[in-house]
């Protein structure tokens, strides 16, 4: 498995920005443990963090980030936050007010990419954490925020500008009016879902594609009905099981790695960056050591 697009721990982004190529996803960490594991995948090496809104948990990871900078170790400047924006913007101004507040939530001045977290917007009335409505009838059309995302570029409240579960169509869309193209989208993909011809249509674009979901999406169905609107796949009930392909198992033996570090690294071959999230200490040293160059 010989990737054209062999990445070491950093990649530049078309805006010239250096991103690192392992993140530390930080959904569904429970806001107990959150400060803890963002100390400790510090400790281990992690630089790159995955943040949103949308999130639960966001206040207690922007805890973390502020004891890892007062310890010293590691510099603000040593660091990249990724921050989504969620989809309750209907107004002009909504971007830049939300992003304020959610660096005011993180403790942060700037983040170093905001993504737009979905395609859509819904309407305010909308809890964005509600997960028992049907979201499909909240619906108040298609996400254009691109001037507003790069006003935000220009007035310092973020480095790098990007788009999240976006397709090819909405990202031409925005390419064709955008003065300051998007340099992030961030995807599922994985080994059971591998997004070729996005994937492609990206790079061509030189926008640097992330995946979230790395591993495959296991137990997403638990969310329910709502789950429906965010995936493809045919029978939510039915999870990803990766980690048993015999492709898997059997490179992992060769190579003397775990199945969870082929399936990263297969991804990396790729020029995919990669958004693994666990709260183990052991798990997450597993994760970012995927990042040292080695080949398949």
């Amino acid at each position: 498995m010989n990737g054209e697009h062999v990445l070491c721990e950093q990649h530049t982004l078309n805006d010239g920005n250096l991103i690192p190529v392992v993140a530390l996803g930080t959904s569904r960490i429970p806001i107990s443990e959150a400060i803890d594991v963002i100390t400790t995948a510090a400790n281990i090496g992690y630089r790159h963090f995955d943040t949103s809104e949308v999130y639960e948990n966001t206040a207690q990871i922007g805890e973390g980030i502020r004891k890892v900078l007062l310890l010293g170790k590691v510099k603000r400047k040593d660091l990249f936050i990724t921050a989504k924006l969620g989809p309750c913007y209907e107004q002009r101004g909504d971007i830049d007010t939300s992003l304020r507040e959610l660096l005011a939530i993180l403790q942060l001045d700037y983040v170093d990419a905001c993504l737009l977290h979905f395609p859509v917007q819904f309407k305010k009335t909308v809890k964005q954490r509600d997960a028992t409505i049907n979201w499909g009838e909240y619906l108040n059309g298609i996400c254009d925020h691109e001037q507003e995302m790069e006003g935000a570029v220009k007035i310092g409240l973020t480095r790098s500008i990007g788009l999240s579960n976006f397709n090819q169509q909405q990202i031409e869309n925005i390419l064709q009016k955008c003065t300051i193209p998007p340099a992030v989208l961030q995807t599922e993909c994985h080994a059971h879902l591998q997004m070729t011809d996005l994937v492609k249509f990206c790079q061509d674009k030189d926008i640097f594609v992330t995946a979230f979901a790395p591993l495959g999406s296991p137990g997403l169905s638990k969310y329910g009905s709502n789950y429906k609107y965010f995936t493809s796949l045919g029978n939510s009930n039915q999870p990803c099981d990766i980690y048993d392909e015999s492709i898997v198992l059997d490179l992992a033996k060769q190579l003397e790695r775990t199945p969870a570090q082929i399936l990263l690294r297969h991804l990396i071959q790729r020029g995919i960056g990669v958004l693994p999230k666990s709260s183990n200490p052991e798990r997450l040293k597993e994760n970012i050591n995927v990042r040292i160059k080695w080949n398949m």
